[in-house]
């Protein structure tokens, strides 16, 4: 009770603020579950539903070697660059509700020299994907494109 009372005014500034925003009728229609997930986003990151999922164009295909090399470098990284892969391509490190599924990535091959980093198109989801020549090169350069984005920045 006494952690309550300490935190109470803090909450009520809070708890003031949300309901100025997602307030009103519509909330009673959540369970706290389900307000969860609204909130917070759905946890169920599922790679290789994602995998599955994802579609190739402009001189790539499923069974092209520089995509199986992506998808082999992808399924090594942990899931913090997982995730910081997923902000880079959309914008946004969190599931839909809907699930990995609602995330469609678009490859494309923009260029075969392999010097250039891959670019994302957040609005699309679309990753362009120079041709590597090597597994070890494309980890290098994917991972340093994730590592210096912030989302919906500019390239």
């Amino acid at each position: 009770m006494v952690l309550n009372r300490r935190v109470e005014k803090t909450f009520n500034v809070f708890k003031d603020a949300f309901l100025k925003v997602c307030g009103g009728r519509v909330l009673r229609l959540f369970h706290s579950q389900e307000l969860m997930a609204v909130v917070v986003g759905n946890q169920d990151y599922n790679w290789i539903e994602w995998e599955n999922n994802a579609e190739y164009k402009n001189g790539y295909n499923k069974d092209d070697e520089t995509i199986k090399m992506f998808w082999e470098v992808f399924h090594e990284f942990n899931i913090d660059d997982k995730k910081e892969f997923l902000l880079f391509l959309t914008g946004s490190d969190r599931v839909p509700i809907m699930g990995m599924k609602a995330i469609k990535v678009n490859f494309i091959q923009p260029t075969l020299d392999d010097n250039f980093l891959p670019v994302a198109h957040t609005c699309f989801n679309l990753l362009d994907l120079p041709k590597y020549k090597s597994k070890g090169k494309l980890k290098y350069k994917l991972t340093q494109a994730i590592h210096q984005t912030q989302g919906f920045s500019l390239v």
